[in-house]
């Protein structure tokens, strides 16, 4: 829906969010006493609804708490007066979901998934990228870490970590690998793969990224690939485990299937890393060619 409200006026961040709201309401800056963000009164009427915005909070909060509330009045099943709180707590079921939804109506209508993909392509590093999505959305940073990373079809990480380098809020792109969790040491060394590691500050909040690039892998090794893989598990010991080694393959090949072959040979790999009991199939000097080959063999079946 928000993308859609982007479409029919043709916009694109950085744009003027007030002047889309009188497109839906009323729209009024107050003070609004106790924890409350926002407030919009009417939504359903023959009137326009009126929107109020607590204009004692943080300009970024402002911002977002205004594009929630054009989601609460262009959902169509929102009626009524909502009274807005951006991280609610302890209401009732339907109250939550609809809140849930116009947060995700918001940051899709200030940080929209086709802009962040072209600025994160345009971008020379995942700061560059970061810091151009703040600037021109107006969110706030924990909003854009939020969700400047979802859409991407690169696999990323970006952690904000404290001053021990210790995990404080971690997200990821859906094709990278799980990030550590809370208060977990993380450095340049923690994702033992093929990857762009920064290290960088917004706003005197320290944050680490990695970047999972493709592994180029030139198919040398003629002979077809199960072939390949039974001397490889013959080498190993880990017959047994053939089943499991073509589930973690299959897997990572269906996560990753849309992009280039590098990167889904480079997902492949990543995600052996993960067990240890497969290291030695990982560092078999065959390894990288089955990968290739089982790849390409998957590729041809589309």
């Amino acid at each position: 829906m928000a993308s859609r409200v982007l479409a029919i006026r043709k916009l694109t961040p950085p744009f003027d969010l007030d002047q889309l709201a009188t497109e839906y309401g009323e729209l009024e800056y107050i003070p609004i006493p106790l924890v409350v963000d926002g407030i919009t009164i009417g939504i359903g009427s023959a009137n326009k609804p009126g929107i109020l915005i607590n204009n004692s909070a943080p300009a970024t909060r402002q911002k977002f708490t205004l594009a929630h509330e054009i989601g609460h009045i262009v959902i169509p099943w929102h009626t009524g007066t909502i009274v807005s709180h951006l991280n609610p707590v302890e209401v009732d079921a339907a109250y939550m979901q609809m809140e849930i939804e116009a947060n995700r109506f918001a940051a899709e209508l200030l940080m929209p998934s086709s802009w962040l993909i072209d600025e994160f392509q345009r971008a020379t590093s995942v700061e560059q990228y970061f810091r151009s999505v703040l600037t021109q959305a107006g969110a706030s940073r924990e909003a854009t870490l939020n969700k400047i990373l979802r859409p991407l079809p690169q696999p990323v990480i970006c952690i904000q970590v404290d001053s021990f380098s210790r995990v404080l809020n971690a997200r990821r792109s859906q094709t990278a690998p799980y990030p550590p969790q809370r208060d977990t040491l993380v450095s340049s060394e923690t994702f033992q793969t093929d990857c762009r590691f920064e290290r960088f500050e917004i706003d005197g909040q320290l944050y680490m990224s990695w970047v999972f690039i493709g592994r180029d892998i030139q198919e040398v090794d003629k002979r077809p690939w199960r072939e390949v893989y039974a001397q490889i598990l013959s080498d190993t010991g880990t017959q047994q485990y053939l089943q499991n080694m073509n589930g973690i393959l299959a897997a990572a090949y269906g996560k990753n299937k849309a992009l280039d072959e590098p990167e889904i040979c480079g997902a492949i790999i990543r995600a052996f890393t993960t067990y240890e009991t497969f290291d030695s199939v990982r560092k078999h000097e065959l390894f990288e060619q089955f990968v290739i080959k089982r790849v390409k063999e998957l590729k041809r079946r589309v």
